[in-house]
């Protein structure tokens, strides 16, 4: 069941994207520093996000949600349903599965090989892992906003954070 505060189209109003490295512990990468990137969230670095749009998400009470483009949006990264870093927005659909602590986006799509396991990486749900790049796609409300933390570990060391800020579309009339 999704939170109902959650439900209804979000217009693209902010973003703004970090990169880092995990530094390796006994030459090793380190378990729970990939968990802790894929789990993670920062409203500072989305409050001091650069205003942009050009993007819609609609999140429907049946669990479902839709990406389409009404513009060129200034997100300076984007990973593609296929998990590859994108020259461009490129928008897509599936479902959100609501874990009551956040939501995240579980595309349609995906590749078999990169099918992620479950309760892997703690709390979060990924909606890619084919054992190089894993991402989860959270969302969260914050105030009147809708927060969409893209977190991206790549070969267990390099990692992407990317910050979608959305407001609610305003009533017609």
């Amino acid at each position: 069941m999704i939170r109902p505060e959650m439900l209804g189209e979000w217009h693209l109003a902010a973003s703004t994207s970090v990169t880092a490295e995990l530094e390796a512990v006994a030459d090793e990468p380190d378990p729970q520093a990939v968990s802790g990137w894929l789990n993670g969230f920062d409203g500072g670095i989305a409050a001091a996000a650069p205003k942009t749009s050009g993007l819609v998400l609609t999140i429907n009470a049946a669990g479902s949600f839709t990406e389409r483009l009404t513009g060129k949006p200034g997100v300076q990264q984007w990973f593609d349903v296929e998990g590859m870093l994108a020259d461009e927005v490129a928008p897509f659909d599936g479902s959100v599965v609501d874990t009551g602590q956040a939501a995240w986006l579980r595309p349609r799509g995906v590749p078999d090989f990169a099918r992620p396991l479950e309760d892997r990486y703690g709390p979060a749900v990924l909606r890619y892992d084919d054992g190089d790049t894993r991402i989860a796609d959270g969302l969260r409300i914050v105030g009147a906003d809708l927060v969409r933390t893209v977190n991206v570990v790549t070969d267990e060391q390099y990692l992407d954070r990317i910050v979608l800020v959305y407001r609610r579309a305003a009533a017609p009339g």
